[in-house]
């Protein structure tokens, strides 16, 4: 992955507030814990929103540089997003046996779009923790 494709460092603190902020907003509202009195436009539009505040959260902490950007850190980028693949074929392989097993599909668009909603959550939260935990180990290795 080339540097200049990368963010500033900057933006894994606002990424990291959005992503906090929008999926708090979103998972409150969904729970009708919060805007209870909106109606049905005004929810799909907070809904809306917040969803894609965490998107962008998401976006900005996964695709900020680090404070140091060399080769070692472009291979742990790598070798997540091979890890984060694997998991999501490995999710979508076990999901359709299950699906195919118990006869038991997502029902609706609403169930779609949440199967398919939690199959790329998944895959960017298996990115995140991989490569943070890589880095970090690098990081103790580094100190040794």
């Amino acid at each position: 992955m080339k540097p200049s494709l990368l963010l500033p460092n900057r933006f894994k603190k606002i990424g990291l507030v959005l992503l906090s902020l929008g999926l708090l907003v979103w998972i409150l509202t969904q729970k009708e814990l919060i805007f209870t009195e909106l109606d049905k436009t005004n929810k799909v539009i907070t809904l809306t929103m917040s969803f894609f505040c965490f998107l962008f959260g998401l976006y900005f902490f996964t695709f900020s540089k680090e404070p140091i950007e060399d080769e070692y850190i472009n291979s742990i980028r790598l070798k997540s997003f091979q890890i984060s693949s694997l998991i999501q074929m490995v999710f979508f392989i076990f999901s359709f046996i299950l699906m195919f097993l118990f006869k038991n599909e997502p029902n609706g668009d609403e169930g779609l779009s949440t199967f398919l909603l939690s199959s790329i959550i998944l895959y960017w939260l298996v990115y995140i923790v991989s490569f943070n935990y890589n880095l970090i180990s690098f990081k103790g290795e580094r100190l040794n």
